[in-house]
């Protein structure tokens, strides 16, 4: 696999560090570097380094707000009780991910900072995800399908019993049961 970044490669308690000084909008990157670099008492961190980890960290919590944003306005329109239309819209999310992985892969593997093996395993783990969410997607719609048709009996069965008693003919019962349940 290809080499890790100089941030990947710091020891935990520099990286927690380096990861609380970035959350504080009040710290510098360079003020960032000189702290770990003292910490560790010799250069193991460069500005150039820090500066491709931060930009990498900025993308990656901008896709998420804009993730969030998406998933509450989505929630905000259609009502809290869409869950299964938001099951759909993360499952998109998750494939425009898998997109974007794709192509910074792409990337990495031109600039050979990955090899062939550590390309093939994540291609691996990215095919196998977007096949368990479309099994995932599978199972949601059966069970919508299964939900449907139970709600449609229960109201077929409701218009059999209390049908009658409103005065509704036989014939217009049965027929109006069949239209409900679709046969």
């Amino acid at each position: 696999m290809g080499q890790k970044s100089a941030v990947d490669r710091l020891p935990k308690r520099l990286r927690d560090k380096l990861l609380a000084m970035l959350a504080d909008p009040a710290c510098t990157q360079k003020e960032i570097v000189e702290a770990v670099n003292a910490e560790a008492g010799k250069k193991v961190l460069s500005k150039s380094s820090m500066n491709r980890y931060a930009m990498r960290m900025e993308k990656f919590s901008a896709k998420n707000k804009q993730a969030r944003e998406i998933a509450e306005a989505y929630l905000e329109r259609c009502g809290a009780d869409s869950r299964n239309k938001m099951g759909k819209v993360i499952n998109e999310q998750i494939r425009l991910a898998a997109y974007d992985l794709m192509l910074e892969l792409d990337e990495l593997k031109e600039s050979a900072e990955i090899d062939a093996a550590a390309l093939t395993d994540i291609l691996l783990k990215v095919s196998k995800s977007l096949k368990e969410i479309e099994h995932a997607e599978k199972l949601n719609a059966e069970r919508t399908d299964a939900i449907r048709k139970a709600a449609l009996a229960e109201a077929a069965e409701i218009v059999g019993k209390e049908g009658p008693k409103a005065g509704l003919s036989d014939e217009f019962v049965a027929e109006l049961r069949k239209k409900i349940i679709g046969g």
